[in-house]
């Protein structure tokens, strides 16, 4: 893909993965138009992009609403005279015991997560479809690839929707000239925790890890850019991440078998 004269639209994209990949697409010569619910980041981040002398344009986007996600679309053609390169972004975390969680916390978790990155990719579609090209980059995580936290179910299952959505997106959009990248990142250091919802829990009780680097969002952000210049679908923030899913499904029993005891033992440390 060549950045020049190129269009993004990053949502969440005032703070975490979505400024980093936002600053990274201006750095190529892309214009950007940042979507976000935090008006004082967004200008702060339009202004740095603007900086780099890139055109940038703030919409703030709450990707739970279908009316502002096709506002977004609708403003960011209008004002930029067209998008190449759409990264759905925005997520917020849910945890607690699965039996605590209700139908309102669902509701939020799916609405922003999962259904926000169908808004998405369904606003801007036509607009993509009618172009013959583009790029889609969607957000989900190391844990929409593998479950390792029985009190993250919500957020997994968020995460797991969005990477079904993203291969179902390249089988049909990649032969029609559109590429799909899927995002899964594992511990990165971002402020994704602002917003979160701990229910039932203090915020760290309970909690598993993979075993696992930290990784900076600029690292993350170099990697989303590699992977839309190359057209490759699944971008990970650490290499070893396909090692260890690979293992666990060829003998998915053994590693859940294990993931319970270590997370039983983490609790135990907790009481």
């Amino acid at each position: 893909m060549d950045w020049k004269g190129k269009v993004a639209v990053v949502t969440g994209g005032a703070s975490g993965i979505g400024r980093a990949c936002a600053m990274a697409f201006a750095r190529r010569g892309c214009d950007v138009v940042v979507a976000d619910v935090n008006a004082q980041r967004m200008a702060s981040t339009v202004t740095e992009i603007e900086s780099l002398g890139r055109r940038a344009l703030a919409i703030r986007t709450d990707v739970s609403k279908d009316s502002d996600v096709e506002a977004l679309a609708g403003d960011a053609v209008a004002e930029m005279g067209h998008v190449d390169l759409v990264m759905n972004n925005a997520g917020v975390v849910l945890g607690g015991p699965i039996e605590k969680i209700s139908m309102s916390d669902w509701e939020w978790i799916l609405g922003i997560n999962l259904f926000g990155v169908i808004r998405g990719c369904r606003a801007f579609l036509p607009h993509l479809l009618e172009r013959g090209s583009g790029h889609i980059v969607n957000t989900a995580s190391f844990a929409g690839l593998m479950a390792h936290n029985p009190l993250t179910i919500p957020y997994d299952t968020s995460k797991f929707g969005v990477m079904g959505l993203s291969q179902g997106l390249a089988l049909s959009l990649r032969p029609r000239g559109i590429g799909v990248s899927v995002l899964c990142p594992g511990y990165i250091q971002t402020n994704l925790g602002e917003n979160r919802r701990m229910v039932g829990m203090e915020p760290e009780a309970g909690a598993t890890r993979v075993a696992d680097r930290v990784t900076t969002v600029e690292d993350l952000a170099a990697r989303v850019v590699e992977a839309v210049e190359g057209n490759r679908f699944l971008v990970l923030s650490q290499v070893e991440h396909l090692d260890i899913v690979v293992r666990r499904w060829q003998d998915i029993d053994t590693h859940i078998d294990k993931q319970i005891r270590a997370a039983r033992k983490n609790a135990e440390k907790n009481i």
